[in-house]
């Protein structure tokens, strides 16, 4: 060490390493490994179990890291095949959509509201695969009468809606009236007014209610009735109830 009026060393890494080794036989094993990268320590499976794992610790105690749960199914679930799911798809934008909705509404509202119907009260959508195959029938066959007749001003009326970035519909009015006036003169097509599908309606169908679409069990029979009169305990209730 030098004195006061000394210039101090410059700080090299043998004057690091020598520093480590001296304050190292002073300090003991603490120091030495302050200096040693940081070592992961072994996961032993516990029992044989998958997903469980204890990490040891300085005295044999250990942490458990995680449980790995296993789904259950409580029974054998048939899924379709592809080619039961297999349809052809209705490959349109949603500007598309957005222009000929009213109209579609209105035409395809039968087989539409069945298959509503199905999904909620079946709660499985295996089971409404059939109306799934109307619906998608209906829309192509809907779009392929448009761009038979209409094929123009439906054209016209969905670019416009496009560039109005599907919000300003008011831009779009003429093109709107040039549609419907070709749907109502080819097609027989009346635009609905403001608010008629949305209206609670009724929907006759041929499918069978089903029984029990939650698969809930057997409603218990109530409790028998106590005979006699039933008098309060002698000396009231004993159960206690003890907080923390």
């Amino acid at each position: 060490m030098g004195g006061a009026g000394s210039e101090p060393r410059p700080q090299t890494p043998q004057a690091f390493q020598a520093l480590r080794t001296l304050y190292g036989s002073r300090l003991g094993r603490a120091v030495r490994l302050r200096g040693r990268p940081r070592m992961r320590r072994p996961e032993v499976a516990l029992g044989g179990r998958k997903g469980i794992s204890r990490r040891r610790g300085r005295r044999g105690c250990g942490r458990l890291l995680g449980v790995g749960a296993t789904a259950v199914m409580p029974g054998i679930v048939e899924l379709p095949t592809v080619e039961d799911l297999k349809v052809q798809e209705v490959k349109v934008s949603s500007s598309v959509l957005k222009a000929a909705a009213h109209h579609y509404g209105v035409q395809c509202d039968k087989p539409n509201k069945e298959f509503m119907l199905c999904r909620w009260e079946e709660k499985d959508p295996r089971r409404c695969l059939e109306e799934g195959r109307l619906v998608n029938k209906c829309a192509l066959d809907f779009f392929r009468q448009i761009k038979l007749h209409c094929a123009e001003p439906f054209t016209e009326y969905w670019t416009c809606i496009d560039y109005s970035s599907l919000q300003l519909l008011r831009r779009c009015r003429k093109q709107q009236a040039k549609f419907d006036e070709c749907v109502l003169d080819k097609l027989g097509w009346v635009r609905p007014d403001l608010g008629e599908l949305s209206k609670v309606t009724k929907v006759k169908t041929d499918r069978p209610l089903p029984e029990n679409p939650y698969h809930s069990r057997a409603r218990p029979e109530p409790n028998p009735e106590v005979e006699g009169d039933l008098k309060p305990a002698k000396h009231g209730s004993r159960l206690f109830f003890w907080t923390m």
